[in-house]
């Protein structure tokens, strides 16, 4: 059972990641006018970013059962879900709350936390 969770935490944070670096390039970056280049090639930045440490997050989260065992795997599982953590609060506060984002990064993050409770040889 936990690393059915681990499996799917991993794969919600990952399908965040890229439904996010999608819709933010085509709706957020290209869909606005800004003062300067370089609030445009932060803004890209950012929504890039997120997306690849988001992604990398999920699939270490989601091979965890497979690559890591022992305090390894509790030490990747549990830095991994840091970084979806930090993305759902950050979302939460950047939105006040009013996108849907932060949530399924937050479900992922408790999916991650009981599959690593509940998985054989996490600690």
């Amino acid at each position: 059972m936990g690393n059915s969770l681990l499996i799917s935490g991993g794969c919600l944070g990952m399908m965040v990641a890229v439904i996010h670096g999608v819709i933010g390039e085509k709706k957020v970056v290209r869909g606005g006018t800004y003062d300067s280049e370089v609030i445009e090639r932060v803004l890209r930045a950012i929504m890039a970013l997120s997306g690849v440490y988001w992604f990398v997050a999920g699939a270490l989260i989601a091979s965890a059962p497979w690559l890591f065992t022992g305090p390894s795997k509790f030490g990747v599982v549990l830095g991994a879900a840091a970084m979806l953590a930090t993305g759902s609060l950050g979302n939460l506060w950047a939105t006040r709350g009013r996108h849907i984002g932060w949530v399924l990064l937050a479900i992922a993050v408790g999916l991650s936390c009981f599959g690593l409770a509940l998985s054989p040889g996490s600690a």
